[in-house]
């Protein structure tokens, strides 16, 4: 998710927000020289604790307090999700059901999906937001291994999907995907309630 925003920026403005604060409390305070910079150094290990745990999971509470933060910049899209997946082989067609697990945080998300047949495992995934429309989505990079006690063991294989979130729900996730074994289809991920 921290790849949405534009770091320099951010950092710049943290900066100058941090340089304005330390200035007007030294004024109010009437303080200068070694107690100014005593100040700014208390200041920069509270900032430094703030960011912290923002980035830890404090994000996720100010999403809660600020739920247009999920347009804003990018929703939450942590837990347990119900999978449909259509699949097409060669002139082979079926669905399957799986279930998955998102985990996010500020600097990374990843999908664990499996199946009665078979496991995902995340190679990559990267939160985007649509250039025209700011539709937020996933590109979903993974490595599908086979249980060893399925029915219709499969060789393992690498696939990648493009899912997007729903217009009308942060807790629907669609998109088609497409493997090295020449498989493609698309998923339907529905978040399941906590």
């Amino acid at each position: 998710m921290f790849n949405l925003f534009p770091v320099t920026t951010v950092i710049a403005w943290i900066a100058g927000l941090y340089t304005a604060a330390v200035l007007m409390i030294s004024l109010l305070l009437g303080i200068s020289g070694v107690a100014s910079l005593e100040t700014a150094f208390k200041g920069v290990a509270v900032l430094n604790l703030v960011l912290l745990s923002m980035a830890i999971g404090g994000w996720r509470v100010l999403w809660r307090i600020v739920p247009k933060l999920n347009d804003w910049i990018f929703p939450d899209l942590n837990g347990k999700w119900a999978v449909e997946i259509h699949w097409n082989w060669g002139e082979k067609s079926g669905a399957k059901t799986a279930t998955a697990f998102i985990k996010q945080n500020l600097l990374k998300v990843s999908i664990e999906l499996s199946s009665d047949e078979s496991e995902s495992e995340t190679l990559m995934v990267l939160p985007h937001k649509d250039s025209q429309s700011s539709r937020p989505g996933l590109y979903y990079i993974y490595r599908n291994i086979g249980l060893a006690n399925a029915e219709n063991k499969q060789d393992p294989h690498i696939g990648a999907a493009i899912l997007k979130v729903s217009q009308e729900s942060n807790s629907l996730l669609r998109g088609n995907y497409f493997t090295d074994r020449s498989t493609n289809g698309q998923y339907t991920m529905c978040r399941e309630a906590n």
